[in-house]
């Protein structure tokens, strides 16, 4: 299967999970396993652009490293 037969079955079975979903018949979270599920099955990257998910892969972003008063977190290195 290429990558885009892969991204097109992907789509398919997700606009029927998302569907189910705004019909009562899964939770959110059994959306996100589904789409876990199907990331693996048709070998797509979890941080890919074309997921149903977030555009940015959450291990790179930005805003994990920002503390409250909405400053980043520095490293002190002085004794």
């Amino acid at each position: 299967m290429s990558k885009e037969e892969a991204i097109l079955h992907y789509k398919a079975s997700m606009s029927v999970f998302k569907k189910w979903l705004d019909d009562g018949v899964i939770t959110p979270a059994d959306l996100q396993s589904i789409n876990t599920m199907l990331i693996k099955k048709y070998g797509l990257s979890s941080c890919s652009i074309f997921l149903e998910n977030d555009l940015l892969c959450k291990e790179n972003r930005v805003i994990y490293g920002v503390v409250k008063g909405g400053r980043y977190e520095q490293k002190d290195n002085q004794n």
